[in-house]
């Protein structure tokens, strides 16, 4: 799974992919603002998962969530705060977020269990897909031989 890491806090970043590579994920890709997780999503590579800080300079995370559900409405956002603004983290899930977590020390096992969720969905997704493609070919299979 390729996560998007959106965290204008280096430290705080650092220790956050640390922890998260030791929890298996080992795909992630971090950039420290709004803009840089803007070009990722409409240019690169696509993220499975983006986790987004509310405060990132110059473009909060709210504005970024909402250019990112304009071009790509499924995309996964998480938001992780040190803020615990109620009205803000209303906001965010309004919008699309599938959580609001706040940067305390339940914050690890918070992500990795929404983490755990959204693996879950690209798995099931994936064996729905599998399955749509090979029904078809085993209908001709039993058929062919009548």
């Amino acid at each position: 799974m390729f996560i998007l890491l959106v965290e204008d806090d280096h430290f705080y970043a650092t220790v956050l992919i640390e922890s998260l590579n030791n929890a298996g994920y080992d795909n992630i890709k971090h950039v420290d603002n709004g803009l840089e997780c803007l070009l990722q999503v409409y240019e690169e590579t696509v993220p499975d998962a983006i986790i987004m800080d509310q405060q990132l300079g110059m473009v909060n995370g709210v504005e970024v969530l909402q250019k990112i559900r304009a071009y790509k409405p499924d995309l996964r956002v998480i938001f992780m705060s040190g803020q615990s603004d109620v009205k803000i983290a209303i906001q965010s899930v309004k919008l699309g977020a599938m959580d609001y977590i706040t940067k305390d020390s339940n914050a690890l096992p918070k992500l990795l269990i929404v983490l755990k969720d959204i693996e879950d969905e690209i798995k099931d997704r994936q064996n729905k897909s599998r399955a749509n493609k090979i029904i078809p070919k085993i209908k001709r299979f039993l058929t062919d031989g009548d």
